[in-house]
C-alpha cells in the first residue's frame, strides 16, 4: 500500500507540472475547448497506462540493457517536441490552427510513445513503486490503473485551463502571445528530458 501511495504522489507531481503532454492539452483546450479536447485527455491517461504496462512487461529492462537506446529515444523525442513547439509558437492561436482537429483518444494515447518524458516517468514508476507483495501481472495492472486515474485528472485540469484561457485571450494579439508562450514552454520542457 505504501508503494501505491508513493506512486500516487509521484504521478501527481510528474503529471501536473509543465511538460509536453500538458502543453499540448492546454493548446488543444485553447483551440478547441474542453469538450472537444476530452478524448485527448482520456487518450493521455490510456496511453500512459499502456506505456506503464509495456515497461513492467520488460521494455524498461530492454532500454537499460541496450547501450544507447535511451539516448536515441531522448534524441528522437526531443527533435519531435522541438518541431511541435516551433509549430505551436508560429501559429496565431485560434486564428491559424496548429492542427485541424483535436488529437482524440488514439492520438493522445499514441503521443505517449513519442514523448520522452512519458518514457522516463514510466521507467521510474515501474522501477521504484512496483508493490513487492503482488504478483508481477497484478502489480503492473495496479501501477497502470493508478497512474491512469491520476493522469486523467491532471490532464483534465490542463485542458480546462486552456479552454478557460480562450475566454480571456479573445483578441488576435493575446492569442499570438499565448501561442508563443506555449511553444516556448514546450521547447523548454525538452531540457528536463536531459537532466
Amino acid at each position: 500500500m505504501s508503494e501505491l501511495l508513493g506512486l500516487a504522489g509521484f504521478t501527481f507531481v510528474a503529471s501536473v507540472t509543465p511538460g509536453p503532454n500538458n502543453t499540448l492539452l492546454w493548446a488543444s483546450g485553447i483551440q478547441f475547448g474542453f469538450r472537444r479536447t476530452a478524448r485527448h485527455v482520456a487518450g493521455t491517461a490510456v496511453g500512459m497506462g499502456v506505456l506503464l504496462l509495456a515497461m513492467a512487461g520488460g521494455v524498461g529492462a530492454l532500454l537499460t540493457a541496450v547501450p544507447g537506446a535511451a539516448v536515441a529515444l531522448k534524441l528522437a523525442g526531443s527533435a519531435y517536441l522541438l518541431v511541435l513547439a516551433w509549430r505551436i509558437a508560429r501559429s496565431r492561436g485560434a486564428d491559424r490552427p496548429v492542427v485541424a482537429r483535436p488529437l482524440g483518444l488514439l492520438g493522445g494515447a499514441s503521443f505517449q510513445f513519442a514523448n520522452p518524458k512519458a518514457w522516463l516517468f514510466a521507467l521510474a514508476a515501474v522501477g521504484t513503486f512496483r508493490p513487492p507483495g503482488l504478483a508481477p501481472v497484478a502489480a503492473a495492472l495496479a501501477l497502470a490503473a493508478l497512474c491512469a486515474v491520476v493522469i486523467l485528472a491532471t490532464a483534465a485540469v490542463w485542458a480546462a485551463g486552456g479552454a478557460a484561457l480562450t475566454r480571456v485571450a479573445d483578441d488576435p494579439g493575446s492569442r499570438r502571445a499565448v501561442a508563443v508562450a506555449l511553444g516556448l514552454a514546450l521547447a523548454a520542457s525538452v531540457a528536463f528530458i536531459w537532466v
